[in-house]
């Protein structure tokens, strides 16, 4: 099992991921994959059951601020969150649950509250507040 991430660690793995810009293909580093995973998990409420469009909507929502349009299906990503046990489906397939224990040994509570969209943003931000200093030294 992989060490908890910390919020550094998080916001870390973010910021090299969203640094060319938004997300455009699950990530290759198996680090990075459970980053995101936890992140999602994180926004699922322990003890709830959740019909499978409701996993689709939750889904849907978190990923488009920081992923290009059709880039990481959801439907995908909700079958990898199954595979990594981080949501539980029952027997018939119709609910699925947080696997607590999962999140609470994957990631702390203060990386739990970083916001993909937020880091995407602070990257743009940053990179044209370079291209404006580069055009003042001209």
């Amino acid at each position: 099992m992989e060490p908890m991430l910390t919020e550094k660690e998080v916001v870390g793995a973010l910021t090299r991921m969203l640094k060319p810009g938004p997300i455009d293909s699950f990530p290759k580093r198996r680090a990075d994959l459970i980053v995101l995973l936890a992140l999602v998990s994180a926004r699922f409420e322990a003890g709830r059951a959740y019909r499978e469009d409701d996993v689709n909507d939750r889904l849907i929502e978190w990923l488009e601020p920081f992923v290009l349009p059709d880039a990481i299906d959801h439907v995908t990503l909700r079958r990898v969150l199954v595979d990594e046990q981080f949501l539980l489906r029952n027997a018939t397939g119709t609910a699925y649950r947080l696997n607590v224990p999962k999140l609470d040994a994957t990631i702390d509570a203060a990386a739990r509250r970083v916001d993909p969209g937020a880091v995407l943003a602070d990257q743009r931000r940053q990179r044209e507040e370079r291209k404006r200093a580069r055009r003042v030294e001209s």
